[in-house]
């Protein structure tokens, strides 16, 4: 959604020739280059720049909290230029000017690296730009194509959570019979499967939605907070 997406909906055939098959295949590792360290939720206020020189194009900025960022074989990078118009770049390692470095100590998920990038007059040439896109609604578009995938992830998240409980229920025994066996137990196992049903019925609903052109913005950020909180 944040890599294969924006080059598949905003890139130009040669950036899909090049990328996607590699990307899709697992092959190639991509990132997704939004958040900055002063601006997360409001990625309108991002400070990296991107400027004309000729044909090509120099970009200079940071962003932080970047998921693979230092096993990335291309970044989507979104910068503002001297207009203010957000523009993508697909900013391949190894660019002069272009490192990254990882982020230890994390709280939350640590299951994949987390980085920060860091560009310094980073010059490309203008078929590294997204052609198909301009402004927010680039990166905006990205997320909420992430968004739809999260509340389905959060389905198997909260699913693979009531079988667990189911199955330690069936096997921790208190009173000489599994717990499973005691109606406190059973209302809450119950509370559980009809709270991951109806996450179920909702991105259903809502990839019907998608087939049809119709799902919005607002019902995808719907879907995953529900679907978040539940699991």
């Amino acid at each position: 959604a944040l890599v294969m997406y924006p080059i598949h909906a905003y890139g130009s055939e040669e950036q899909k020739a090049k990328w996607l098959p590699g990307l899709g295949a697992g092959t190639k590792i991509g990132c997704f280059g939004l958040t900055e360290s002063n601006f997360g939720s409001n990625p309108g206020g991002m400070a990296t720049r991107c400027k004309k020189d000729g044909d090509d194009w120099i970009i200079n900025g940071n962003k932080m909290w970047i998921t693979n960022g230092s096993l990335a074989d291309v970044a989507v990078v979104w910068a503002r230029d001297e207009e203010g118009i957000v523009r993508g770049f697909l900013l391949e390692k190894g660019l002069e000017g272009f490192t990254s470095s990882d982020i230890h100590g994390k709280l939350s998920l640590r299951a994949s690296v987390t980085s920060e990038l860091s560009m310094v007059n980073v010059r490309v040439p203008d078929s590294a730009r997204l052609p198909n896109i301009e402004g927010l609604k680039g990166p905006l578009g990205c997320l909420t194509q992430a968004r739809y995938g999260i509340a389905w992830g959060m389905v198997g998240a909260a699913t693979d959570c009531y079988n667990t409980a189911l199955e330690y229920s069936k096997e921790r025994k208190q009173f000489s019979k599994p717990i499973g066996g005691y109606q406190l137990t059973q209302a809450k196992l119950a509370d559980m499967v009809t709270r991951i049903t109806e996450s179920q019925l909702l991105v259903c609903r809502l990839g019907r939605l998608k087939d049809e052109g119709n799902m919005t913005f607002q019902q995808v950020s719907m879907a995953k907070r529900n679907n978040c909180v539940l699991a």
